[in-house]
């Protein structure tokens, strides 16, 4: 045990690396995931109380995790407030309703306002918040166990409660499905289609009429990349790059699909994917590209990690974005020197973007908010690089710098700091922690139950009974305001339906920033 308390390095590496094992252990339907980390960190300082990491590893890894939470989340957070209040609404209710539960209980149980918040934190799975609180308590630099411990109770028993509510939703889908439940959403393909009669449309009414991608004209034997001003005539053959429904209302609408599937033949014209890691386009709407005024290219899908994208006009690509481009074949070479097309280069970290965001959250953590009654808001290095992320992330880019991250990228360093910031987290609470579950276990759990049950009831009810949203969409918004990944990947293996990822995907940056400023608030003034 000496050798982890002269060697923080060592106690560090042994934390991610066994923490990551127990972390992908499966109790059942549940496994805690980065959690691992803090749990082995916790049992390790719990065994030797000397174990620390320095204060530099917690706010290091503290500030980068929130940076990449909001840099991934900017992007959609505009268009989840405006398109997605709803389920937004729903989760702000919820988060509210845990709140008032780790208020009201964890008051009559006479638990301290540090213990509260981490509780409060930990039955929203939102490292953040815990961060925030602890910087928001700390005096003199030292950091108090208190958040730690109630979060470390409360983790588990919301991971557990938030899989029993899925389950239940998966099941009443199954008793009692609605009209959403029983649509499907329709895979992207592509289709070769026949024009009967004359449309009266072009290529680009066409596609921005009915959310589609037209990327080949076949007229009289002869096939063309389809350009965006090119009157459809009867006869012509079109590849159709669209959502499987989508291509049905085009059949019953202006023609029939047809066995004659001439984008097979890549003799002329061929197509290909192109990673797109060239700077100057990244954070640009794919219409600023030119390519068919430069190439005599178009992009009809773009590949994103592991989802499938309609390559519409405006869509804002990323770096790393894979884009499907149809072009002459002679022409395929230039485009793909002009996208960039380097693996190596698309998973750059991005310094300067990366540098001069943090630098802007950093010097945005030394802001203190007056609040009515005389209390103080810091911003802290958790909130202001979160904020900092997220504004950042939206603008996408501003003139030569590029502020989002390659999708890996972002990932990978998500991951490893949010680990490195549970072990940081885990090493000074776990003498604290034996001492609060040897005094107030009982307590404890169930304050941490009384928090995510909140939480549950409030989403269950909601998100089916008053919107009568179907299984999957319930679902993503359940999960999505939770925040944690494994009721995610459990609500996932049972319902394979890309709905729960985009509502899930919708209501985690909303639901990760609400939460971090709540439990501030709730120690401000508590």
């Amino acid at each position: 045990m000496q050798w982890f308390v002269d060697s923080p390095l060592l106690t560090l590496f042994f934390c991610l690396g066994v923490g990551a094992l127990v972390g992908r252990i499966p109790l059942g339907p549940v496994s805690f995931g980065p959690a691992g980390a803090l749990f082995v960190a916790l049992a390790l300082s719990a065994i030797e109380p000397d174990v620390e990491l320095p204060a530099i590893v917690t706010n290091l890894s503290l500030c980068v995790f929130c940076y990449m939470v909001g840099i991934a989340a900017g992007p959609s957070f505009i268009s989840a407030i405006r398109t997605g209040w709803k389920p937004v609404l729903v989760s702000v209710v919820a988060i509210f309703a845990m709140a008032g539960a780790a208020l009201g209980l964890g008051k009559a149980l006479g638990f301290d306002i540090g213990t509260i918040a981490g509780a409060f934190a930990g039955a929203g799975t939102a490292t953040a918040a815990l961060g925030a609180v602890q910087q928001q308590l700390a005096g003199d630099g030292e950091i108090p166990p208190e958040p730690a411990i109630g979060y470390a109770v409360a983790y588990p028993i919301t991971v557990l409660l938030t899989i029993l509510a899925c389950a239940y939703l998966i099941g009443v889908g199954r008793r009692r499905p609605t009209a959403e439940d029983r649509e499907k959403v329709a895979p992207i393909v592509i289709r070769t289609l026949e024009v009967v009669g004359e449309p009266n449309l072009t290529v680009h009414a066409l596609a921005e009429r009915y959310d589609a991608v037209v990327s080949r004209l076949t007229r009289d034997g002869r096939t063309v990349v389809a350009h965006d001003a090119e009157p459809l005539a009867a006869g012509d053959l079109l590849t159709v790059t669209a959502r499987e429904d989508v291509v049905d209302h085009l059949v019953s609408d202006l023609g029939r699909q047809t066995a004659d599937e001439a984008w097979l033949d890549r003799s002329a014209i061929d197509f290909r994917r192109i990673i797109l890691s060239n700077r100057s386009h990244v954070g640009r709407p794919l219409h600023q590209l030119r390519l068919e005024e430069r190439f005599d290219a178009v992009v009809s899908r773009v590949r994103r990690g592991d989802v499938d994208l309609i390559a519409t006009p405006d869509l804002v690509l990323q770096s790393g974005d894979r884009l499907r481009v149809t072009a002459p074949r002679d022409r395929l070479a230039d485009v793909a020197t002009d996208l960039g097309d380097s693996e190596r280069t698309a998973g750059d970290i991005n310094p300067i973007g990366l540098g001069l965001g943090l630098t802007i959250g950093l010097l945005l953590a030394f802001v203190e908010i007056p609040m009515p009654g005389g209390g103080t808001l810091v911003l802290g290095t958790a909130t202001a690089p979160l904020i900092a992320g997220v504004v950042l992330g939206a603008l996408g880019r501003t003139g030569p710098i590029v502020w989002t991250l390659p999708g890996n990228v972002t990932n990978t360093l998500n991951q490893f700091t949010l680990m490195v910031f549970l072990v940081a987290v885990g090493t000074g609470a776990g003498d604290g922690l034996v001492t609060a579950l040897g005094d107030d276990g009982l307590e404890l759990v169930l304050l941490g139950l009384a928090i995510s049950a909140a939480h549950a009831l409030v989403c269950v009810f909601a998100l089916r009974t008053l919107l009568q949203f179907g299984t999957a969409r319930a679902l993503g918004g359940l999960t999505g305001s939770q925040l944690n990944p494994a009721p995610y990947a459990y609500a996932m293996g049972k319902v394979p339906d890309q709905r729960v990822a985009l509502g899930y995907a919708v209501l985690f940056p909303v639901s990760m920033i609400i939460k971090v400023f709540l439990a501030q608030i709730m120690v401000v003034y508590f």
